[in-house]
């Protein structure tokens, strides 16, 4: 439950990012690996949950690919997050068929490492993860070309999905059966429509629970930090676009947070928003997260230091 007496998990003294608060735009079903990096550092860690996500209201045409994808009639499935992962495996069960069984057969690509673990987590091992650029641009770099045959993929994707994946491969030459597999809404998504989040893995939270805050809380504790004249000034983590929209339209205090993104299309919007972050992580990994906030703090320190243009040596 948020309360306004909710408190951050205890940091870890004289680590790095002792002493500095961090608030990440994430669900506590999704932030457990990134608290737990963040407080290893020495983090005080908050939680500001601003998207959630819903099946689709038409659920048809997902149902419709993953016919199609057990009958083997698609060379590839593509996976761009592990909410699609989530989707899927709900929409299999609420068929009385598994993931694994559907995509038995069937090539499987993941966006990245994280969506990666999670296939795995459902016994699905990817076939193809792009290496360096673990985003849609990099998929499609590592995309290969058609062969002879049918060169048919399914595209399950969020509602909201940017289609330069879609277009590149269509382009490529490739025949793109994208669908809708979630929609991404405020948070939170009404319970009866909600995906529910997986259950933690034994060992995989953080080392305490960080606390959750509103939009309306989070604002009350951005003017207080910097009225109060904070050590250092608190990092804000975007961890996708649609965070970062929400984050500017719902509770940014200009001027009272530095902010870094989990990777390019992230730190995109947030330029395009007027709010450039201060760094962006190389990788979207919890080790890649709390570098791109250690850069975003020295950044901002570096920035605001005193200039020493035109002094002289006696």
């Amino acid at each position: 439950m948020t309360t306004d007496r909710a408190r951050p998990a205890p940091p870890v003294a004289g680590g790095t990012l002792s002493g500095t608060d961090v608030v990440l735009l994430r669900t506590p079903d999704r932030a457990a690996p990134m608290a737990a990096e963040l407080q290893a550092r020495g983090a005080r860690v908050h939680l500001l949950p601003l998207i959630d996500f819903q099946l689709p209201a038409d659920t048809e045409p997902v149902s419709a690919g993953l016919r199609e994808l057990g009958e083997r009639t698609f060379d590839w499935i593509i996976f761009t997050s592990a909410t699609t992962v989530r989707a899927l495996h709900r929409f299999a069960a609420d068929t009385g068929r598994t993931l694994p069984g559907l995509t038995s057969g069937t090539r499987v690509a993941a966006v990245g490492a994280g969506t990666r673990q999670a296939l795995s987590r459902e016994g699905i091992n990817a076939d193809l993860v792009p290496e360096a650029d673990q985003s849609a641009r990099g998929l499609a770099a590592a995309w290969p070309m058609p062969g002879p045959g049918r060169n048919r993929l399914l595209l399950p994707q969020a509602d909201i999905a940017d289609p330069f994946l879609r277009t590149a491969l269509a382009d490529a030459g490739w025949e793109v059966s994208a669908v809708t597999a979630y929609q991404t809404v405020d948070y939170p998504a009404p319970a009866e429509q909600r995906l529910e989040p997986e259950a933690a893995a034994p060992g995989a939270g953080s080392t305490a629970d960080p606390a959750q805050l509103t939009p309306a809380q989070y604002r009350r504790f951005a003017v207080a930090a910097a009225a109060g004249g904070a050590s250092a000034p608190h990092a804000v983590v975007a961890t996708s676009p649609s965070t970062a929209r929400r984050f500017v339209r719902d509770a940014l205090v200009p001027g009272t947070a530095v902010l870094a993104a989990i990777g390019d299309p992230t730190a995109h919007q947030l330029r395009s928003l007027g709010h450039p972050p201060e760094a962006t992580a190389s990788a979207p990994t919890p080790a890649g997260i709390a570098d791109a906030v250690e850069a975003a703090l020295a950044a901002h320190r570096i920035s605001h230091s005193p200039r020493t243009e035109g002094r002289t040596s006696s």
